[in-house]
């Protein structure tokens, strides 16, 4: 059950498809909206909030860091009112990875934009999605630069290879999965594998979404490219607006590092995915 959504709040020109998709979302969900919006300066700089006098030396460099945050703000009040959803807005004196990373642990999903290499924001000193994906303990869902509609509750591919992730993934995603049209779930195979224990498990899966009023077409797939395009083409041939995926990754002292897959789709998806570590 999704109860509280955190969206990302910017001035990236990607930041009102963002808004609108989280709102959707929150209103399909009957959820609480929060949007947040970065100072983009490290908390260790303002430990109890920025406050630095006007006219000073100080302000003149962070006051329209401060001003940009509040005008992103503004728009995502304007968006969340105008779409009717519960809201509320945050102003965040942090950096947009920490700070959305510590906000992510009192909501039931981070939404965000996938990275656009043609934009530069001044807050954006990590890859954003990558961060929250394996430091936020949250499912993420990466709205892809292709600015989508918001959503509407139409198919979902599931990708499923029996790991935890995928596991995790799969739970996290059941509140979208029993509002879609569709649930497809995949599973990519290479060589052959065991039968009994492969259809035991498909059948554990099936009842799994069954108890949960789900009724998910099942397809098996042999891998043709890698996993991550293949995955990609499935949801493009079979018209979903979603994929869910578990991902694979390591964080190291701010030197993250995300599986093959991962990698891949993050890059290249051109529909929203939702992401679970």
């Amino acid at each position: 059950m999704l109860k509280t959504i955190l969206v990302h709040v910017d001035q990236s020109v990607h930041a009102p498809a963002r808004m609108r998709y989280a709102a959707a979302l929150a209103r399909a969900a009957g959820a609480d909206l929060v949007g947040a919006a970065m100072f983009g300066v490290s908390r260790t700089v303002f430990p109890n909030g920025y406050s630095d006098p006007p006219g000073t030396l100080g302000a003149g460099y962070f006051q329209p860091l401060a001003d940009h945050a509040r005008l992103a703000l503004a728009r995502f009040k304007e968006i969340a009112s105008e779409m009717q959803v519960r809201h509320e807005q945050r102003f965040v004196c942090d950096q947009a990875d920490d700070g959305l990373g510590r906000l992510a642990r009192f909501a039931d999903l981070v939404v965000v934009s996938q990275d656009d290499p043609a934009e530069s924001l001044p807050d954006m000193t990590v890859r954003l999605p990558e961060a929250l994906i394996l430091n936020s303990a949250r499912p993420v869902i990466v709205v892809p630069r292709t600015d989508p509609a918001p959503w509407r509750g139409g198919k979902v591919l599931v990708a499923w290879d029996g790991s935890k992730e995928a596991s995790f993934a799969l739970s996290a995603s059941l509140p979208l999965l029993r509002r879609s049209s569709e649930v497809i779930v995949v599973t990519l195979v290479t060589g052959t594998p065991d039968e009994d224990a492969f259809r035991t498990e498909q059948a554990d899966l099936r009842h799994f979404l069954g108890r949960h009023h789900i009724t998910p077409r099942m397809l098996i797939r042999s891998q043709h490219q890698d996993t991550g395009h293949d995955l990609l083409a499935l949801a493009d041939g079979n018209g979903c607006c979603l994929l869910v995926m578990g991902c694979f990754g390591h964080g190291r002292f701010r030197e993250l590092c995300l599986g093959g897959a991962s990698r891949t789709v993050l890059a290249d998806a051109r529909i929203p995915v939702l992401f679970a570590h």
